[in-house]
């Protein structure tokens, strides 16, 4: 009981002891102006919390307030820039730009006085093209750019162009000129285009022609047109011509052809004596073509060869000697080399001194409707067309060739 009473004892004695040093301090802190702290203290106090808050809201009131104004109130316009024309063509442009803000898009055309404005786009983007169409060849323009923001503030920029001039077209081209079915009445012309265009032919007696046959037909690079009406046994000059699309026009040289006498149009076209020799169209070395039926009216040598066969090169010399003795007027010799390139062709010519006329049939389809089964060959033609004599293998010597032309 001692014991407890003494525990206890101690314990109010150090209570006390506190409470006494608590007080000391609290008297301390009195005498130097502080006031004792407390177990919680504010850090803002609440009326001053109040002010900063509500200077806040007035703070972001104003800012939007001042944001709402610059918005309502935008005179600025877009600013035009990066600026280019491509896929340039005589008749078309394409400009394109960028603008800072998106905006609409729209180019003023001006061409002299003249001006016109493509349609507007009126979607706002920031990048822009515009198609430029139906301009002219040649021609200088100023195109003035218009862009539009949403508030309407508007944009121009002047920028200026000259179209190139019409782009080359070369000439259109008349080629394989043939002549076919003639008769005593009739003749057919026929000839080719690199492009679509119209079919006219001009003939007549002379050169200076006077009648014109066209085709109503919608243009083709594939011509033809007979001839109807014409005189039995008459010389005829003609030419052909064709326009394409865009007005360009080709003409053929002058040729002749001359219609069957009434006698020899009876008469059966084939490769035997006494028929009319089939009429056929070949080129020469030097590119130009030549048609059996352009000689009517005068005796015409064929001559079926191969630079390979040493036969037809042992008679060329006669045959030469020939060509050069009689009038062009009375005598055509015409040499076809078959299945041969031009080439070795001309090269053969040349080694000889050949001036007749060496003819190409490629393809030998002239050697298959004349029947050659033998080199050299030689037709023998008259003023109508007949065939009035066959020679298989060479000749022996020019005279054996003037016997034959003299007998015709």
């Amino acid at each position: 009981m001692q014991e407890n009473d003494s525990i206890k004892s101690g314990e109010a004695q150090s209570t006390e002891h506190n409470v006494a040093e608590a007080e000391k301090i609290a008297k301390k802190a009195q005498k130097g102006g502080r006031k004792p702290p407390t177990k919680k203290q504010a850090l803002i106090p609440p009326g001053q919390f109040r002010n900063i808050l509500a200077a806040a809201i007035i703070l972001c009131l104003g800012l939007a307030g001042f944001i709402i104004f610059i918005l309502t109130n935008d005179t600025t316009p877009p600013a035009i820039q990066k600026v280019s024309i491509s896929d340039v063509t005589e008749a078309t442009a394409v400009i394109t730009w960028q603008t800072n803000e998106p905006a609409t898009s729209q180019v003023e055309i001006w061409d002299s006085n003249v001006s016109a404005v493509t349609e507007l786009d009126g979607t706002p983007v920031v990048n822009h093209s515009v198609t430029i169409t139906d301009l002219k060849p040649d021609t200088s323009y100023r195109f003035t750019i218009i862009s539009k923001d949403k508030r309407g503030n508007e944009a121009k920029l002047e920028i200026e162009l000259t179209t190139p001039s019409q782009p080359y077209v070369p000439p259109l081209v008349i080629s394989e000129v043939k002549i076919s079915n003639i008769t005593d009445f009739s003749a057919t012309m026929a000839w080719q285009t690199d492009r679509p265009a119209t079919s006219q032919v001009e003939y007549g007696e002379t050169g200076s022609y006077g009648s014109v046959a066209s085709a109503n037909k919608e243009p083709s690079t594939k011509h033809s047109i007979t001839l109807i009406g014409l005189k039995p046994n008459t010389s005829y000059h003609f030419i052909v011509k064709s326009k394409d699309a865009g007005g360009e026009e080709a003409t053929s040289e002058d040729r002749t052809f001359i219609t069957l006498s009434a006698a020899a149009a009876t008469v059966g076209i084939g490769p035997e004596i006494g028929k009319r020799a089939p009429d056929f169209t070949l080129p020469t070395l030097d590119g130009k073509e030549l048609s059996l039926s352009q000689f009517r009216g005068k005796t015409v040598m064929i001559n079926f060869w191969q630079s390979s066969c040493s036969n037809c090169a042992s008679e060329m010399p006669d045959i030469q000697a020939v060509f050069d003795k009689w009038s062009r007027d009375d005598l055509e010799i015409l040499a076809v080399s078959v299945g041969e390139r031009a080439a070795f062709v001309q090269s053969f010519v040349d080694s000889r001194g050949l001036t007749f006329p060496a003819l190409l049939d490629l393809d030998e389809a002239v050697k298959d409707i004349y029947q050659i089964s033998h080199f050299p060959t030689t037709f023998f033609i008259n003023a109508d067309g007949i065939v009035s004599e066959i020679k298989q293998g060479s000749f022996t010597s020019e005279p054996e060739i003037e016997r034959i032309l003299k007998s015709l």
